[in-house]
């Protein structure tokens, strides 16, 4: 067919590089540029299940992995995310923070490698799988961090222990998100900073209306990660301040830098 090649060639460089990597041949219906673009956002967000996919405190996955492996498969997962351009985000959010610093739901550790050799780490997350992987990270690294298994919804920290709160894919997965967002705000130090890295739900009404009606299945088959949550609008209601944000896909991963309002 007259295109067809061509758009063969699109629909490859869309799944390959992201929704928005490249211009869509000419005479490419609307329609199926659009449910191509929507596609590949489901094939990202893929890529960003939260911390909650892994198992904490010794249980098992539904579907009978268990713990330890979880987390491996989680890493390498995140790691395959990183090299297709998650990595440029992450170092966005964390390369320049300052201080005390703590990261709630560190997984397995990812970001270690991108904190300055001067900031003061401390970490939690519930896994404690996820926390042997991140412990052998940082060995690696010789990256300085104390580890604590801990929900984000209750930090075991005295008021005003920080000056920076960092977290990537974290609020999409945590119980309470206000009571995660309250307990960073308590932790953190007048003039202290969020730094957030997250999908969302999209500005672009098609994707949204997308993301609710795949958020059931998906919150399923993620441990209950939430597809379609208003990342901004929580932070803000939360009572912070964002000081900078860059979003991408409409929206669909969004990176906030927000201080206490």
């Amino acid at each position: 067919l007259p295109g067809e090649a061509a758009a063969y060639a699109y629909g490859q460089a869309v799944a390959t590089h992201g929704p928005w990597a490249s211009s869509p041949p000419a005479g490419l219906p609307a329609r199926h540029r659009r449910e191509l673009q929507a596609t590949a956002i489901a094939m990202q967000l893929a890529n960003l299940s939260g911390n909650r996919f892994l198992p904490g405190r010794g249980t098992r996955l539904g579907f009978g992995i268990g713990a330890a492996l979880a987390a491996r498969l989680y890493d390498l997962g995140m790691r395959v995310a990183d090299r297709a351009g998650l990595r440029r985000a992450r170092a966005r959010i964390i390369s320049r923070v300052t201080g005390d610093v703590l990261e709630i739901g560190i997984g397995t550790g990812l970001n270690l490698a991108l904190y300055p050799a001067g900031a003061s780490l401390q970490a939690i997350d519930p896994s404690a799988s996820a926390i042997d992987v991140a412990s052998t990270r940082a060995s690696r690294l010789r990256r300085p961090v104390l580890l604590t298994m801990a929900e984000a919804e209750a930090l075991p920290y005295p008021d005003d222990s920080f000056d920076v709160v960092v977290g990537t894919f974290v609020l999409c997965t945590v119980r309470d998100v206000a009571g995660a967002l309250a307990e960073a705000r308590r932790v953190l130090r007048p003039g202290g900073s969020l730094r957030v890295l997250e999908h969302g739900r999209s500005d672009r009404a098609a994707v949204a209306r997308l993301q609710t009606t795949m958020a059931p299945a998906w919150a399923s088959m993620a441990g209950g990660c939430r597809l379609d949550h208003d990342v901004r609008g929580a932070i803000g209601a939360a009572g912070f301040r964002i000081a900078q944000q860059r979003l991408r896909g409409d929206g669909v991963l969004v990176e906030v830098i927000a201080t206490l309002g």
